[in-house]
């Protein structure tokens, strides 16, 4: 029995020596990770997280305390996407500490997201898009808010990874025309991010037509 425990043990080891962790500070939290509410990863996954190497979305905000004059108030951002490669050492997602609403409300109207890795002490700015929202509780489904940013940029997930499908199968000739390359697959994952759900319903329908023909 013993034994077993100690092999065991030594999977665990093994396998989270393969994995780092991704940390949220200062204020900032984590809402969604590869298109998935962040606490689908784990209870405290809005603040750290362990995730193997790989690419990855990822959609944070700001949500914290801050000063109005004398008194306390709390300040939340709008969500932010970016997309970065996780390694297998830890990093942290940070931004510079924000004692005051006027601080805060400069600071987000161009927001430096920084990736810091404390092993190899180096800083990662991440590019980001502030998401849109129509109204207000236009952020209450995330996960909804997210698929449709993907739908309107062609992202998809492949093998569960973030990858831009018109960076992979859309190609400029130096005469001008455009091309698109790749496998029929990956061409048909392109259109159907490009489609409307009308337009995904009729396709549908059209493919169980063919299964009969």
């Amino acid at each position: 029995m013993l034994k077993g425990l100690v092999f065991a043990l030594l999977c665990l080891f093994s396998g989270g020596a393969l994995a780092g962790t991704l940390s949220a500070e200062n204020g900032l939290e984590l809402l969604l990770i590869n298109g998935k509410d962040a606490k689908r990863y784990g209870d405290h996954a809005d603040k750290v997280v362990v995730l193997s190497p790989g690419t990855y979305q990822i959609v944070a905000r700001y949500d914290d305390e801050v000063k109005r004059g004398s008194r306390s108030t709390i300040f939340t951002s709008k969500p932010y996407v970016m997309e970065f490669e996780m390694g297998k050492e830890d990093v942290v997602l940070s931004i510079p500490k924000l004692k005051f609403e006027s601080q805060a409300t400069a600071f987000f109207r161009e927001p430096i997201w920084e990736l810091r890795n404390p092993t190899a002490g180096s800083v990662t700015v991440l590019a980001s898009e502030k998401l849109t929202g129509s109204g207000f509780g236009s952020f209450g489904n995330m996960e909804k808010v997210i698929a449709e940013y993907n739908r309107e940029n062609g992202i998809v997930f492949d093998g569960g990874k973030p990858q831009d499908l018109e960076d992979v199968l859309v190609s400029f000739e130096d005469d001008g025309r455009v091309s698109i390359k790749g496998d029929v697959l990956s061409q048909l994952k392109l259109w159907y991010t490009k489609a409307t759900n009308e337009e995904k319903k009729s396709f549908k329908r059209w493919m169980v037509e063919q299964d009969f023909q």
